[in-house]
């Protein structure tokens, strides 16, 4: 799958349309699952995410710590980034999400669980746009 002459500009076009297409989704799909979402919150979610992928970029071509000299392989690099940025967002906004929570199917939901969802579903995009996209070595060159 080669939509660009650049094999690093082919893997970034995968990945972003990979997230965007499923935060657009949950955009207009936010209604039904959570109890009277505000513009404001779908707006939040949508951009927050966005801006999380660019943080995610920021760091994903980091193959080896530069402190310790141990390599980071793909799988732990964006799975750890999300699951660190969702620990400190949870810590900040843990109040708002049990409530968004409250009356609905989630109800059991922790917050602490966005955690292990964001990483789970970052190693599945990570996973997708290796594949088809290669790792950074090979897109480099």
């Amino acid at each position: 799958m080669n939509l660009f002459k650049s094999k690093l500009m082919n893997r970034i076009a995968i990945a972003k349309t990979v997230g965007l297409v499923f935060w657009l989704v949950w955009f207009f799909l936010m209604p039904i699952y959570v109890a009277d979402p505000s513009l404001m919150l779908r707006f939040w979610v949508l951009f927050w995410y966005i801006t999380m992928w660019w943080i995610i970029w920021l760091f994903w071509i980091m193959k080896k710590h530069p402190v310790f000299k141990i390599k980071i392989p793909f799988w732990f690099r964006g799975p750890f980034i999300w699951g660190w940025m969702y620990f400190v967002l949870t810590l900040f906004i843990y109040d708002k999400i049990s409530i968004l929570t409250q009356n609905t199917y989630m109800e059991w939901y922790s917050p602490f669980w966005i955690i292990l969802e964001w990483v789970v579903f970052w190693l599945i995009c990570d996973y997708i746009a290796t594949k088809l996209g290669w790792e950074w070595k090979k897109l480099l060159k």
